[in-house]
């Protein structure tokens, strides 16, 4: 069964990863800022605006002093010939961060883009600015991530839905085991492995959407492990149990130096 899977999952890489590499071919411009804020003192805020002419990628830049978690409300309205329309959202991330933010049109006239930004402690400054690009930036290299007995981080039938589990498979470089480490987030596609819930150590591995939540940012660091944001930097990624079992879903566990936390970068 996953030999079929495996042709039918080869085709879906169209809706996956052609259309990245197709990004990557494309040269970026260097982005034009629009807007920009500062504030000082405790839990500083600010509001940043400005309009952009014909963009296709709208970028919410932060940063502070000292880094730490900055909490970020953007909207934009955007016209294209007699249409309007808009779009809003927030995340939470720590500084520096940079932020494509998404707008209702591929191609539109112009927008006004707005974010309101704060810090999360107090005694700090902070700097937001706004920019955009008028061409797609080249998306980041995808490749396997192995692990423990050589095996792979693999997106189960090659999904894009949410809660897909990620498991172990042999690896065989297929779309269903691309992966990019970008921000800090592993990213399948244009969704993100993420720790379930946030829920601790034991916690399944699924796919999300990217949105820079703690639970699904992680520091690769010298020993190979990819150590998780949430839960005080505790957790890691993990193989469960040392699994070689093709199908195995991936969890999150306390950090422990085994060899069954230690993965390649993609």
């Amino acid at each position: 069964m996953r030999g079929l899977r495996r042709v039918s999952a080869s085709i879906a890489a169209t809706v996956l990863v052609t259309a990245g590499v197709i990004a990557a071919a494309s040269a970026a411009d260097a982005s034009t800022g629009i807007g920009s804020c500062s504030a000082q003192g405790d839990y500083a805020t600010c509001v940043a605006s400005g309009t952009a002419t014909e963009p296709v990628t709208l970028i919410v830049s932060v940063t502070s002093s000292p880094d730490q978690d900055v909490y970020v409300a953007w909207s934009d309205v955007c016209s294209q010939g007699t249409g309007a329309g808009s779009a809003s959202g927030s995340f939470t991330a720590e500084t520096p961060v940079s932020r494509t933010v998404s707008h209702p049109y591929s191609r539109p006239d112009s927008c006004i883009l707005s974010a309101d930004a704060q810090l999360q402690a107090g005694g700090n400054s902070i700097h937001v600015s706004l920019s955009y690009s008028q061409t797609l930036a080249p998306a980041p290299v995808s490749h396997e991530i192995k692990g423990y007995g050589g095996k792979c981080a693999d997106d189960n039938g090659n999904s894009s839905a949410p809660r897909t589990k990620i498991q172990i498979w042999s690896c065989v470089n297929d779309a269903s085991q691309q992966w990019s480490y970008s921000g800090g987030e592993l990213k399948h596609g244009s969704a993100c492995m993420n720790d379930q819930g946030g829920g601790g150590s034991g916690t399944k591995v699924i796919l999300w959407s990217c949105n820079g939540a703690a639970n699904e940012v992680w520091t690769h660091n010298a020993k190979g492990e990819y150590v998780l944001k949430a839960n005080g930097g505790k957790l890691c990624l993990d193989d469960p149990a040392y699994s070689t079992r093709n199908g195995a879903q991936l969890d999150v566990y306390t950090c422990n130096g085994g060899s069954n936390q230690r993965w390649s970068l993609p």
